[in-house]
């Protein structure tokens, strides 16, 4: 499948897999909350026959790190 890897900088990344597409590209720079990609469609069959599913990663200096602190509910979005 796709991997996307995002640098924030300060050794942290983010690695997002499972997106059925990805919508930016190598060395693109993006702002919080645009929109980088889109999920396969929930009535959409994978290749094991589950349903889609997003996996996230949060590194620092190459070792994985809980990211549930780093994220919040918010109702902004970047507008197209």
């Amino acid at each position: 499948g796709q991997l996307l890897i995002i640098s924030h900088g300060g050794g942290y990344h983010s690695l997002l897999a499972g997106m059925g597409h990805i919508d930016v590209d190598i060395a693109q720079w993006v702002l919080a909350g645009e929109p980088i990609g889109h999920m396969y469609a929930a009535n959409n069959k994978i290749a094991d026959n589950s349903k889609p599913r997003l996996y996230i990663e949060l590194r620092q200096d190459g070792r994985s790190i809980d990211p549930l602190p780093w994220m919040a509910v918010s109702q902004r979005k970047v507008k197209r």
